[in-house]
């Protein structure tokens, strides 16, 4: 069965469904959807839960025969199951994975966005005929604001049109970083406060001394020793560690993306067919002076391993990652990685 997030809190109060898939790009709101699955779970009786990260090595078979042994601990067990990257190796696992669940547990798989194809596999219906699939989409930039007024009603903070188109041009759609920003704001003002667009461009300019975006500049433009003190400026502040990877891997994105373009049609022109504003050129040009596809491979492994460390899983230490990634930006060599062993 397939439903939209805003359907989700009403088809959990109606049941507990065995298998859910909660698939898309847009972190906070898949975060969301699958902790929303986690409380009715607990409130459904189920106290033990099991967590995975399925990468190119897992083992599925610990999985399976999970689902298939009791529990000493309780009747009913959540698999908490998240895969960053399907691959063939997943989907021939998901195809048995289906047959193994049955009442007694629930499995909760957290997927990138799955496109119509992965959709239409066998593997995947069967999952889905099994139980719920919510697919997350990102909210359009036209109705981003109408999102941040009702995100600052739930904290009891009230944003008038143009506060809030102020704090979506700021936060340029991320919205783990608005959510926030909001909080920031609740923490500063009060809550039931009535926030203006003057309001909220001052605050915004005493919040923060840089901003995630400052230091975009200075990493694309090799800027290190200035880089690396906006990072820890970034990170004293209390920026979570999951945005500021959110950029690091923003940028990498969008730099494989223009060297793809490039070679055919320079960097110019793949600047404009990926809409980057023509003051932003020489920033990208800037990069491409230092990068070419081997290093961005490498620094896109990196923040695939850096990224298991922040959800607390084995990787490098963070902050001394954080700081490899800015030396590999900025085309220094990093201290030794994981990568090198």
């Amino acid at each position: 069965m397939k439903i939209r997030p805003d359907q989700l809190p009403n088809a959990l109060e109606k049941q507990l469904q065995p298998i859910y898939i909660v698939s898309g790009d847009e972190v906070l709101l898949c975060q969301e959807a699958a902790d929303s699955i986690r409380k009715a779970a607990s409130h459904y009786g189920i106290e033990e839960r099991l967590r995975y990260v399925a990468d190119a090595q897992f083992d599925w078979q610990e999985v399976l025969n999970e689902l298939q042994a009791l529990s000493l601990f309780s009747t009913r067990r959540l698999f908490d199951i998240q895969i960053d990257k399907l691959g063939e190796k997943h989907s021939k696992a998901l195809t048995q994975l289906a047959e193994y669940v049955g009442q007694d547990n629930v499995v909760l798989l957290s997927l990138p966005k799955v496109d119509s194809r992965t959709q239409r596999a066998k593997w995947f219906q069967k999952l889905e005929q099994q139980g719920t699939f919510l697919q997350v989409w990102p909210i359009d930039q036209s109705r981003l604001p109408a999102w941040v007024q009702q995100r600052a009603k739930q904290l009891n903070l009230h944003l008038s049109r143009e506060a809030a188109a102020i704090l979506c041009e700021r936060g340029e759609g991320n919205l783990l970083a608005l959510s926030q920003e909001l909080e920031k704001l609740v923490l500063s003002h009060g809550p039931g406060t009535q926030l203006d667009a003057e309001t909220i461009t001052e605050s915004v300019a005493d919040s923060s001394r840089y901003s995630i975006y400052d230091l975009s500049d200075r990493l694309l433009t090799g800027k290190l020793k200035e880089a690396l003190h906006c990072l820890h400026q970034l990170r004293s502040e209390g920026i979570e560690d999951s945005i500021l990877l959110w950029l690091f891997n923003r940028e990498l994105t969008t730099l494989n993306q223009l060297g793809a373009l490039a070679h055919t049609h320079g960097l110019r022109q793949a600047c404009q067919q990926l809409k980057i504003w023509d003051k932003r050129i020489p920033v990208y040009e800037s990069a491409f002076s230092r990068h070419n596809a081997h290093t961005l491979g490498y620094m896109q492994r990196y923040v695939a391993l850096l990224d298991q460390s922040i959800k607390g899983l084995s990787g490098p230490d963070i902050e001394l990652g954080f700081r490899n990634l800015v030396l590999m930006y900025c085309g220094v060599k990093p201290v030794a990685t994981e990568l090198d062993i």
